[in-house]
């Protein structure tokens, strides 16, 4: 049986066209809450429970594990599972949930939407301990199915994350693992596995990467030419932010057993390099101020702005996706939720970590996101969208940010007119 606490450190394994853009005049007026336009689906089923998990220096529990992709006609693709533990994908357009694919007996643990309308989904058997890779057709059919094990580690459901990336010829699937077989024995890690686009396991990744690893995240930048993974370790290689495994970005505490001072939010491609959006406490080992925005390099040069001033003790699941690009200026939206108060909070920031609206209290606005969300994503017209779903409702909501700046022709971008109701 897995310990309800990660056992203590071992030595890892290394596993060796778009048209112009008008001319902003000025930014809206509006407050932030009242550009978020929100659809409410009702689902054929209802969301998973709560799972047991670990965040920052405590044992937790983290709602539905949500994904979801922007596709380019302004649809999106959602990814789910439900209470009995079947998976599904589901199209959303205007505001309303469309078909709905089912993949019984597996759980839902990555999504990547594709130019033809197809997909590829990570899923996880529980029964079998078996995590697959699978590409789909657009009307949900396989196109083939891969099992990612290794022969020393298993997907761990209780400690970290699963995600799912592509860099247009090949699959990085990145998530915890818990260890089987020596020297991993009792012992949590990650994994990454590399997929050509047919199916096949390649080279590079690795087993039984960071330990412990709290949380992951995966993205491909297409400016640098390079997929890059993020995790929060609290004890090996080292004790903090890793890229790649082998890469310390910011350095945290850790007590080699499941606490940790520092976790991952998300995740954003700036023109050359990476942001990424974490949570921190000020440790007598590592300062530290609440919400950060890491700046990283192609050869992992990090800089760090602080978005909040405190000691991180009340900050928790920061979120992070960039908004489109007008002019040279990079622009952001992030937010965080305070669990003191149990307030989310809704901000722009530019490149440097500098606010340009907020930050924003959405109390009473019925706003909010995830534990430990990774699922912001910006859209092809600029806006941002993201899901919020309660453990075990029948219902989710997909928020849509508008960043109302004013164009040269005095309209606002986007259509909003589909986003205005409540579906059945």
């Amino acid at each position: 049986m897995k310990s309800p606490r990660p056992a203590c450190r071992l030595v890892a394994l290394l596993g060796i066209g778009a048209g112009a853009l008008a001319t902003p005049v000025a930014a809206s007026a509006q407050g932030l809450s009242s550009r978020v336009e929100t659809a409410t689906l009702t689902l054929p089923h209802s969301l998973e429970p709560a799972s047991q998990n670990w965040c920052t220096w405590e044992l937790c529990y983290l709602g539905p594990r949500l994904y979801h992709q922007p596709r380019a006609d302004g649809s999106l693709l959602v990814g789910w599972t439900d209470s009995s533990g079947t998976g599904h994908v589901s199209a959303v357009s205007g505001g309303a949930l469309g078909a709905t694919h089912d993949f019984p007996g597996t759980r839902l643990k990555g999504l990547v939407a594709h130019s033809d309308d197809g997909y590829a989904v990570l899923l996880w058997d529980s029964s079998t301990d078996v995590m697959w890779l699978s590409r789909r057709q657009a009307d949900g059919s396989q196109v083939w199915t891969t099992s990612l094990n290794s022969s020393v580690a298993v997907f761990d459901n209780d400690v970290g994350d699963s995600r799912l990336g592509f860099d247009g010829a090949t699959y990085a699937a990145y998530y915890a693992v818990y260890g089987v077989s020596d020297p991993y024995t009792g012992h949590n890690g990650d994994q990454l596995t590399l997929v050509s686009s047919n199916g096949v396991v390649g080279p590079g990744g690795w087993d039984f990467g960071c330990s412990h690893s709290m949380a992951e995240l995966v993205g491909y930048h297409p400016g640098l030419g390079q997929t890059t993974v993020l995790c929060s370790s609290d004890c090996y290689p080292q004790k903090g932010l890793n890229a790649d495994y082998s890469h310390l970005l910011f350095a945290s505490d850790g007590g080699c057993d499941g606490m940790v001072s520092l976790q991952l939010g998300q995740m954003a491609a700036a023109e050359s390099a990476w942001k990424v959006a974490f949570n921190a406490l000020d440790r007598p080992c590592c300062e530290a101020h609440g919400i950060g925005l890491a700046t990283v390099d192609a050869s992992y040069q990090t800089s760090v702005a602080w978005l909040t001033s405190t000691d991180g003790s009340t900050e928790r699941d920061p979120v992070l996706a960039r908004l489109q690009n007008l002019g040279t200026t990079e622009r952001y939206l992030v937010g965080w939720r305070t669990i003191n108060d149990s307030v989310f909070h809704l901000g722009v920031v530019d490149g440097g970590g500098a606010f340009l609206e907020g930050p924003e209290s959405l109390a009473g606005t019925g706003i909010g996101w995830g534990e430990r969300d990774d699922s912001f994503r910006s859209n092809p017209d600029g806006s941002v969208s993201w899901l919020h779903g309660d453990p075990s409702s029948t219902t989710l909501k997909v928020h849509r940010f508008r960043d109302g700046v004013l164009f040269s022709d005095g309209f606002e971008s986007g259509d909003t007119s589909a986003w205005s109701a409540t579906v059945p």
